[in-house]
């Protein structure tokens, strides 16, 4: 019997995208998965639009927008009730390969030490094989390799990957928990696998498990959402900043005052008031967070830490 395993699509008025995530994702050859749609009470029909186009998708309705984090988790919570045995997170704003969940499952079940799986990122728009702006930054040091799938390695060790296609074994989640919802959405899954390797979980990139991937959907909507989600990454990335388990609070703090540094020389470099303001603004509201931060920081020192499994 093969592993079961839920693929979870968190939604916030991205009914535009819907159609062809859901078109190839259930074009999908693994034959033991099921989809879920979480959709964050958008107001642009995508839950209708799904449930009448889509019936083999079981659509999930939140009465709030609860982010990324919340709903993903709403959706993993479920997942693992009905017996999934692994739950893959996946953007609304992605078109799949036909093959691309067969080759991180099969990765996974050979690989017991591989907690956590994500794709190869291509670009949305095209059939050529062009890696989106992901794939070129943060897995640069293996482009080459990644450029001819067949002869590659199975899986490439990497300290993380993407949250637009996230698979995750059961075990993980029941060891470290779910997404931190300290996150409205943004550097989630940076943190998940970093408290999974905190407890000796490997992560992997899969050469042949391939998906395209617009980057943005919702955000790049206007100027206003685009500011949002300046705004949203820079709280997260102080949070992730602020919370490394492995470092002392002293040196959090440190690395705090080098991120804000960078970032105030950004905005002085290219001078926006509104982004100084957010900047600013963001300040005072880490200050009202340094209780839920120490207490994040402190909960994920208590995991239990161990040398990477094999």
């Amino acid at each position: 019997m093969q592993p079961v395993v839920y693929v979870v699509v968190v939604n916030y008025n991205c009914q535009h995208w819907l159609g062809a995530c859901f078109e190839t994702l259930l074009a999908t050859d693994y034959p033991n998965f099921k989809a879920v749609l979480v959709d964050n009470a958008s107001t642009d029909g995508s839950a209708e639009f799904v449930r009448s186009r889509f019936p083999r998708v079981e659509v999930m309705d939140n009465d709030a927008n609860y982010g990324f984090s919340i709903g993903n988790n709403i959706g993993t919570e479920a997942a693992l009730a009905a017996g999934a045995d692994y739950v893959v997170l996946l953007n609304s704003d992605t078109k799949v390969e036909p093959q691309w969940l067969s080759e991180l499952i099969s990765v996974g079940e050979r690989e017991p030490g591989v907690g956590i799986l994500g794709p190869v990122q291509l670009r949305y728009d095209g059939d050529e094989v062009e890696f989106n702006t992901w794939t070129t930054t943060a897995a640069r040091a293996h482009l080459a390799e990644l450029r001819e799938p067949e002869r590659a390695r199975p899986w490439i060790p990497v300290e993380w990957v993407e949250g637009s296609c996230f698979a995750v074994k059961r075990r993980v989640w029941e060891e470290i928990g779910l997404l931190d919802p300290t996150y409205f959405m943004f550097y989630e899954e940076i943190d998940f696998c970093r408290r999974a390797a905190y407890c000796g979980y490997r992560t992997g990139l899969v050469p042949r498990s391939r998906i395209r991937h617009y980057r943005g959907g919702y955000w790049e909507a206007s100027p206003k959402t685009k500011r949002r989600r300046a705004y949203h990454s820079d709280h997260s990335q102080f949070i992730y900043t602020l919370t490394e388990p492995r470092r002392s609070l002293a040196g959090n703090f440190g690395w705090y005052l080098i991120t804000l540094g960078t970032k105030g020389k950004e905005v002085l470099s290219n001078f926006s008031l509104l982004r100084a303001w957010d900047l600013l603004r963001l300040q005072f509201v880490l200050l009202k967070e340094v209780g839920v931060l120490m207490h994040k920081w402190r909960r994920d020192r208590l995991l239990p830490r161990r040398e990477l499994i094999t």
